[in-house]
């Protein structure tokens, strides 16, 4: 399913409410140098959307960015999904384009999961944190398919994402947001 063997994984931080919290802790227990690329997929926007870089640059000496279209994604730095956006990747190059689904519950995480099966394969890791509705479900079983790695979040705050993500029977590890920064040092190993 993977075209190209990517030297890297980049792993996908899916969150909603609740998902500051989970992203910061996680981050703060990563080196700078794990050799693996971050993505931080919101479920919604919100008005502090604006502070997401600054909030996550202060737990994490990886560079922080926001996402532009065309960007390149590139190992050890955490990228953020702008408000408002579907985002995807394809050939290392990250697309932005106008929400699918313009009312209604947003399907931006599994909209980002599904293009990141098919471009990295078994290096492609789904984390579902706290949040609310189900957004990323969908998308694991094709992670899975593709040999990638899924994780969901044991103690969210808000425990739909994580709960949903559980019972499409396609979740490897429900693990704290501590313990997932630990499996994924290990996994990288």
């Amino acid at each position: 399913m993977c075209a190209a063997k990517k030297d890297f994984r980049v792993v996908c931080l899916g969150g909603s409410a609740g998902g500051l919290e989970a992203y910061m802790a996680i981050l703060r227990h990563m080196p700078a140098d794990t050799g693996m690329a971050f993505v931080i997929a919101p479920h919604r926007s919100s008005e502090n959307s604006g502070l997401l870089p600054q909030i996550l640059a202060s737990v994490t000496t990886m560079p922080v960015i926001e996402v532009q279209d065309g960007m390149i994604l590139a190992p050890n730095r955490v990228y953020i999904m702008p408000p408002h956006l579907e985002m995807t990747v394809k050939n290392d190059q990250f697309s932005l384009q106008p929400p699918r689904k313009p009312f209604g519950w947003p399907i931006t995480i599994s909209v980002f999961l599904l293009s990141l099966a098919e471009a990295y394969g078994q290096r492609a890791i789904a984390v579902i944190l706290s949040g609310l509705d189900h957004d990323g479900s969908t998308a694991l079983k094709p992670i899975k398919a593709a040999g990638g790695t899924t994780f969901a979040q044991s103690d969210a705050a808000f425990s739909d994402m994580p709960h949903n993500a559980v019972e499409t029977g396609h979740v490897d590890f429900i693990l704290s947001p501590p313990e997932i920064a630990e499996k994924l040092l290990e996994l990288n190993r």
